[in-house]
């Protein structure tokens, strides 16, 4: 594999978040036809306001397509992190870990002792995740965390 592949987060569109932002601005747009008077009150500003800033937010996270993981001959890099070279890694394991009330699987990539890499600041506050973590628990398509897996698994040797 000389060139780069890049994975893409691949979140659900249709979700809580979706819902409450239907349901606020129809009520918005049903009191603005209603009562016109409702658009000069202060409170109501601020409420239109909260849902445009939702729908830009929703739109942010839905519809624009966020980076992953980059994969290619040289290393790996997730998210948008540093990358981290084939030959620095000592070994792969997959955990599980807790996120909240959730138990998260994930695919650490472990370092070896010594390497030079500037963590970020959530790579040196991840908790459980560790600095190096994949996550196998919905954020990616199926196929990409099954090529994902393959791939670092035959890059890493054990």
């Amino acid at each position: 594999m000389t060139d780069e592949k890049i994975y893409y987060y691949d979140f659900n569109k249709v979700n809580a978040w979706l819902v409450l932002n239907l349901a606020l601005t129809i009520t918005l747009g049903y009191w603005s036809v209603k009562c016109v008077c409702l658009l000069y009150w202060v409170q109501t500003q601020i409420l239109i306001g909260v849902c445009v800033f939702s729908w830009l937010a929703w739109g942010w996270k839905y519809l624009l397509k966020h980076q992953a993981v980059v994969v290619d001959s040289e290393g790996i890099k997730i998210d948008y992190c540093q990358k981290l070279f084939w030959k620095d890694i000592a070994r792969t394991e997959e955990k599980e870990v807790r996120c909240g009330l959730r138990r998260c699987k994930v695919l650490t990539l472990v370092p070896k002792e010594g390497i030079e890499y500037k963590y970020n600041f959530l790579q040196r506050h991840n908790g459980g995740f560790t600095p190096f973590a994949i996550p196998l628990y919905g954020l990616l398509s199926p196929e990409d965390e099954k090529e994902i897996v393959k791939i670092v698994t035959s890059k890493v040797k054990k």
